[in-house]
């Protein structure tokens, strides 16, 4: 029977996390989807669990919990390299790795056909453990016959004991693993945190409870995904290993027709070499982390080849090919090169790209700036000429008078700083329009946009906005307002008018 392994790399965003603030590592703390007292916690670390904390719950809640609770957002795209990282050290151990989707930080590893490599299953085992705790990332992997089974196993008991870190868990035969995996705690798993709530009050705590359940009740009572769930706990569907291929480096090669012993030149072949391969990266959705420059040099019949072999490492994966060429030059202009060089062969190493370093290479294209201005141009003898405009920010106490509309009279080549991504007013009105009058102070029952939006079901605010003494008295009080329909309004009460305006949607 084929033998498969899950390596649990457990909360792998908190891992990183604490990586950044290692003084945490024994506070509560959690990972949040969004850095507000309203934003849902994804991942939190065992001393987080002991106070009740639990996934899914806002971050106000676990504030409540426990008043210590340090809650952060981590990028996606932090994420995303992390995995490719880890993947690529996986590959070490085996050439069939499935990253999960779902689940980051959850790899399931073909692990059928190492004996002749390894002295056994257990060995192989901890030094895919060894090789991870090098590196930085705490690790409990289980070896077993099927994907729900070692998820489940791998899950156990993580944090408890300092031991279980070092220990991997080996089964000899799958009716031991399928009874380890019904006592798992269903808190222990991801799972969706509504369904886990929802079981717990039914009493259901572990995966056995859970298989004991009728499936087709579980179908119709808790919808499909937990009837998926339930299928892969019970042993009813098997998934087979869906492996992520590995990743080729990408190569380019060219011969020249006369040595070339000139340094400014051989750049510029290279970079002419190097451009092709930097739009393969792009398309991949991956930025490079090493090149390896091999110049070949003429040499007489008589003589063995020569060749010079130049290994760069960028200090973090990059589709700058200017960073990349400013390397290369200082490496390649301090060679002697008398015989003159042949033949150049690059050959590229990569891992996924975050959203950031692909903005950077769409933001290198050529643009024809004077093109546009033309275009511009002809817009405006058509239209008119404020038919164009930019918003320009101003210095005003209120928040409709904090930005202008400009005409427009150039286009610019976008430069912007790089921003963390933060819930943003979407559309701000100019002239805020009047609502309707609040019947109640609680929310519900309140019709802010209509019936097809549905009532108000919460609220958060005020934050009061008052003065300007110096033109006209304003007392505003804005709220955040959420509709049936999970649609968000920014709304304030005018206490001297009073009167409820809507100011914005928020995104």
């Amino acid at each position: 029977m084929d033998r498969m392994a899950c390596v649990d790399v457990p909360a792998l965003p908190l891992q990183l996390l604490i990586r950044r603030h290692p003084d945490w590592s024994n506070q509560p703390v959690a990972v949040l989807k969004r850095d507000t007292p309203h934003g849902a916690i994804l991942w939190i670390n065992e001393t987080a669990r002991r106070s009740g904390v639990l996934t899914g719950m806002s971050y106000a809640a676990g504030l409540a919990l426990t008043s210590d609770l340090r809650g952060v957002e981590i990028a996606p795209d932090e994420i995303t390299q992390s995995i490719a990282t880890i993947t690529e050290l996986l590959r070490r151990f085996t050439p069939n790795i499935e990253p999960s989707d779902a689940h980051p930080g959850v790899f399931w590893l073909d692990a059928s056909g190492l004996q002749p490599l390894f002295t056994s299953l257990t060995a192989w085992a901890g030094q895919v453990q060894s090789c991870l705790r090098h590196s930085g990332f705490k690790s409990r992997i289980a070896v077993g016959f099927t994907r729900f089974g070692t998820y489940a196993a791998a899950r156990t008991g993580l944090g408890t004991d300092h031991r279980a870190w070092n220990e991997a868990t080996v089964f000899q035969d799958a009716a031991a693993e399928q009874d380890a995996a019904r006592q798992v705690a269903l808190s222990r798993l991801d799972i969706n945190p509504d369904l886990r709530d929802v079981l717990g009050k039914l009493g259901v705590h572990t995966v056995g409870a859970f298989v004991n359940l009728p499936a087709a009740g579980v179908r119709t009572r808790f919808g499909t995904d937990a009837h998926h769930l339930h299928r892969l706990a019970s042993g009813a569907l098997s998934l087979p290993l869906q492996p992520q291929p590995a990743v080729e480096p990408l190569t380019s090669h060219v011969d020249l027709d006369v040595p070339e012993t000139n340094v400014q030149r051989l750049l510029f072949l290279i970079k002419r070499a190097l451009d092709p391969l930097f739009t393969a990266l792009a398309t991949r959705q991956h930025a490079l982390t090493a090149l390896e420059l091999r110049l070949r040099l003429e040499t007489r019949a008589d003589e063995p080849r020569a060749e010079q072999i130049e290994k760069l490492r960028t200090a973090e994966p990059t589709l700058d090919i200017r960073q990349v060429l400013n390397l290369l030059h200082l490496r390649v202009e301090r060679q002697s090169l008398p015989n003159g060089v042949t033949a150049i062969t690059l050959l590229v190493t990569s891992v996924r790209a975050t959203r950031a370093q692909l903005q950077l290479f769409q933001l290198q294209s050529r643009r024809d700036l004077r093109a546009a201005d033309r275009a511009l141009a002809r817009i405006k003898a058509e239209f008119g000429e404020g038919t164009v405009v930019h918003v320009s920010l101003t210095d005003g106490h209120l928040p409709e008078a904090t930005f202008t509309w400009q005409p427009l009279e150039h286009v610019v080549r976008p430069n912007p700083p790089p921003v963390d991504v933060r819930p943003v007013i979407r559309r701000l009105f100019t002239r805020p329009r009047r609502l309707p009058s609040r019947l109640r102070h609680e929310p519900d029952g309140w019709m802010l946009r209509g019936a097809q939006h549905g009532h108000v079901v919460q609220m958060h605010g005020p934050y009061v906005v008052s003065g300007g003494w110096w033109r006209t008295i304003v007392h505003r009080e804005y709220y955040f307002a959420k509709t049936r329909d999970n649609a968000w309004s920014w709304v304030y009460y005018d206490r001297r008018r009073r009167a409820w305006f809507l100011h914005g949607e928020v995104e």
